[in-house]
């Protein structure tokens, strides 16, 4: 009967320590903005079942891929996205520099014409008006 009992103890920690790991991953996948498959207590989260859901491999694959690697569902897509997001910064400072340069060149344009007619010349050819 002693035996019995230490295999019953031993099978409910082992169902408790599942149930515990399970609730951590539900929770994480909840906090990610998923809905968590349907799973019997003592039992752990079913990676097949969570492959079946594409809506939920995608919530995860987005906004926690940590734990999309953990299940074995990750597609890599985060980092394509971080790449994207710092090619588009790049090109946004690119814009910004050329921006300032026509800005600058702009200036100095506007610079040059006003001094040309305030010396009573035609910015356009040099030439004095009226002549």
């Amino acid at each position: 009967m002693n035996d019995l009992d230490t295999a019953i103890s031993k099978a409910h920690s082992a169902a408790e320590a599942t149930e515990q790991q399970s609730r951590q991953i539900e929770a994480r996948i909840i906090k990610a903005g998923g809905t968590p498959p349907l799973r019997q207590y003592g039992s752990a989260v079913s990676a097949d079942a969570i492959r079946k859901n594409l809506t939920l491999v995608s919530v995860l694959n987005r906004h926690d891929p940590e734990l999309a690697s953990f299940l074995g569902i990750q597609t890599g897509n985060y980092r394509r996205e971080a790449e994207e997001k710092e090619a588009r910064a790049m090109r946004g400072k690119a814009l910004e520099m050329e921006t300032e340069r026509l800005r600058t060149i702009n200036a100095a344009s506007t610079r040059y014409r006003e001094q040309q007619q305030r010396q009573g010349r035609n910015p356009l050819t040099g030439r004095r008006w009226g002549s």
